[in-house]
């Protein structure tokens, strides 16, 4: 990918630059066994996101179709804590629990009802004692 190709005000031209940035969204909810988490990150496979379903990486599977060269995508940053919906706990999906939940006192427990993590260390440390 060497440019892109422009319409603005109903005319067409073409910007050609060293480097395009395609910034599409990611793909935290791809869980399917041929996807962009099961290629880049397959170690969070099954993980519960805070994404949406929408978040296949539809956009960058389009921009690698088109030959960009696609970088860093191992680097799939993890939300430690989400609210669990007790209608469907089961729920792939969870609704993002802010920082200020923990920050304000709220405690990580396990399945045993044990606190685990220090819930104020930096979020890759609490994401990776999660998972």
């Amino acid at each position: 990918v060497t440019g892109v190709l422009v319409e603005c005000n109903g005319e067409t031209y073409e910007e050609f630059t060293d480097s395009v940035v395609l910034a599409t969204g990611g793909f935290g909810c791809c869980q399917s066994s041929d996807g962009l988490m099961q290629r880049f990150r397959p170690d969070l496979l099954g993980c519960p996101t805070t994404n949406g379903d929408f978040a296949q990486g539809d956009g960058v599977t389009l921009g690698e179709t088109v030959g960009a060269e696609l970088i860093d995508m191992d680097k799939v940053q993890l939300h430690p804590t989400g609210f669990i919906n007790p209608k469907d706990p089961s729920n792939p999906t969870k609704i993002l629990a802010p920082e200020a939940i923990r920050g304000s006192g709220g405690i990580l427990v396990n399945s045993e009802g044990k606190r685990f993590i220090n819930e104020l260390d930096l979020r890759s440390v609490v994401a990776k004692a999660i998972q």
